[in-house]
C-alpha cells in the first residue's frame, strides 16, 4: 500500500510543486486585470438592474478573482509554460493515455486533479442557477479551446484524454464544492 501512495503521489506532488512555484505568482496579475475588466464590462452592460450589484460585494469579487486567477494559471501551465512548436500530434482515442502502470497513470491523475479546483470554484461563483451539467459544459468548453490552441501553436498534443480527464476533475471538484456549501449552510453564523 505505501509503494502505491509513493509511486502515484510523489510525482504528482513534484509536478504540482513545479507548476506551484513557477506559475502561480505570473498568474496573480492576469486574474486582477481579468476581474476589473469584467467589473468594467459587468458597469456598461448590466447597470440599469439594480439587483445586480449583489456582485461587486466584497465575498462575490473576492470568488470572481479566485476564478480568474486560477484561469490565468490554467492557461500559463497549460500553454504559455511551452515554447512554440516543441509539441505536435493529434489522439483521438479516448482513454487511450491511461496504461496498466501505476506510474504510468500519473498523467491521468494530473488531468483529473487540474480541473478539480474549477468544479469547486464554480459552486461559489455569483451567478443564478449554477447546476453541475452547467459546470461539466463549461469545463469541456474550456478544456477544448485549451486543446485547440494548444494544437494550433504547437504547444501541447490534441487528445481526447485531456478533454475527458478534465471533464471528470470538473465534475468532482462540482461534487465537493456543492457538498461544501451544504456544510457551510448548516453552521449558520451567529448574528449581532
Amino acid at each position: 500500500m505505501t509503494s502505491i501512495f509513493s509511486q502515484l503521489l510523489v510525482p504528482i506532488y513534484a509536478d504540482l510543486h513545479i507548476a506551484v512555484t513557477a506559475y502561480l505568482l505570473p498568474s496573480l496579475l492576469p486574474g486582477m486585470l481579468a476581474l476589473v475588466t469584467f467589473d468594467i464590462a459587468y458597469l456598461l452592460f448590466f447597470r440599469k438592474r439594480q439587483k445586480d450589484y449583489k456582485i461587486f460585494l466584497r465575498s462575490n469579487q473576492f470568488i470572481l478573482f479566485i476564478m480568474f486567477f486560477y484561469l490565468a494559471f490554467i492557461i500559463y501551465l497549460t500553454i504559455l509554460s511551452r515554447p512554440s512548436g516543441s509539441r505536435t500530434g493529434v489522439d483521438l482515442m479516448p482513454l487511450a493515455t491511461l496504461s496498466d502502470s501505476l506510474s504510468g497513470n500519473i498523467y491521468a491523475a494530473e488531468n483529473v486533479l487540474l480541473f478539480l479546483p474549477f468544479g469547486v470554484i464554480y459552486c461559489f461563483l455569483p451567478i443564478a442557477g449554477k447546476r453541475a451539467s452547467q459546470c461539466r459544459m463549461t469545463g469541456f468548453t474550456i478544456s477544448v479551446s485549451i486543446e485547440v490552441v494548444q494544437y494550433i501553436t504547437k504547444r501541447g498534443f490534441l487528445q481526447t484524454d485531456d478533454v475527458i480527464l478534465n471533464v471528470l476533475g470538473c465534475y468532482i471538484g462540482y461534487i465537493i464544492g456543492s457538498r461544501l456549501i451544504k456544510l457551510k449552510d448548516g453552521f449558520p453564523l451567529p448574528s449581532g
